[in-house]
């Protein structure tokens, strides 16, 4: 029998820090979120649900939700945070441990393809990933700046995970990882492109379309889509800290 993976020591500071900020507020001890076992309910309903990869269910992970959702899956270690609990409550939102299959929780999540410049070599592997992949979005092409905007916007409202193309690989990586949405990794190869994503829990690979073979790009995007979700690197999880100098904001 396996045994079930320990949430780690991020997950168990957030939750505790949760309860201390509830009851120096004077609210007390908030009574454990109630969550619906995923066995409750039928497939076509399991199907449906709305997934939440995070191990650690914030206040942010709910207000990250579309509107109309009224049910959602976390992983089934999940830790979920009072206030977490309290907004999914106020918005109608049901959340359920353990539902969602990697397959479905692909499905729900977004997979875009996007390029900046590149030219037709671009545009011709865009079209061979859409095709390999029937549920993925285009995004317009546009210059590498609001591309990447658009990129960001839909990581964070929707969890979407994509490849850019772009001949300017390394600048675009750098500015993907500006954005607090964004994970974006790049490599010259698909192997090494798939190792580096696993390795930073990417939700965006960068490539230089004129340096994948043909073939290649197509089943490294179909695994990408399909892999489930990974937990952060603890490394990533914090927030960069400024220089510390006082003559310009951070």
């Amino acid at each position: 029998m396996s045994t079930p993976a320990p949430v780690d020591a991020a997950a168990i500071q957030a939750l505790v820090a949760e309860v201390i900020r509830r009851i120096a507020a004077g609210q007390g001890t908030p009574a454990t979120p109630s969550v619906s076992p995923a066995t409750s309910r039928s497939p076509t309903a399991v199907s449906s649900r709305h997934p939440i990869a995070e191990r650690v269910v914030t206040l942010a992970s709910i207000e990250r939700i579309p509107d109309g959702v009224r049910e959602v899956a976390a992983v089934a270690t999940a830790v979920i945070t009072p206030s977490a609990a309290d907004r999914a409550r106020e918005r109608g939102i049901t959340i359920v441990r353990g539902a969602a299959s990697a397959n479905a929780a692909a499905a729900a999540r977004p997979f875009l393809i996007a390029q900046a410049a590149g030219g037709s070599h671009a545009s011709a592997r865009a079209a061979a990933i859409a095709r390999a992949l029937p549920g993925a979005q285009q995004l317009p092409t546009s210059g590498l700046a609001d591309v990447i905007k658009a990129l960001a916007g839909h990581a964070s409202r929707d969890a979407a995970r994509g490849i850019l193309l772009t001949g300017k690989p390394t600048v675009a990586v750098v500015l993907a990882n500006r954005s607090a949405s964004l994970r974006a990794v790049t490599a010259r190869d698909a192997a090494a492109l798939a190792a580096a994503a696993a390795d930073a829990a990417a939700n965006l690979i960068v490539v230089d379309p004129a340096t994948c073979p043909g073939g290649s790009l197509e089943r490294l995007c179909a695994d990408f889509h399909r892999s489930p979700s990974a937990p952060v690197p603890p490394e990533l999880a914090v927030a960069p800290l400024g220089c510390g100098c006082t003559t310009h904001p951070h």
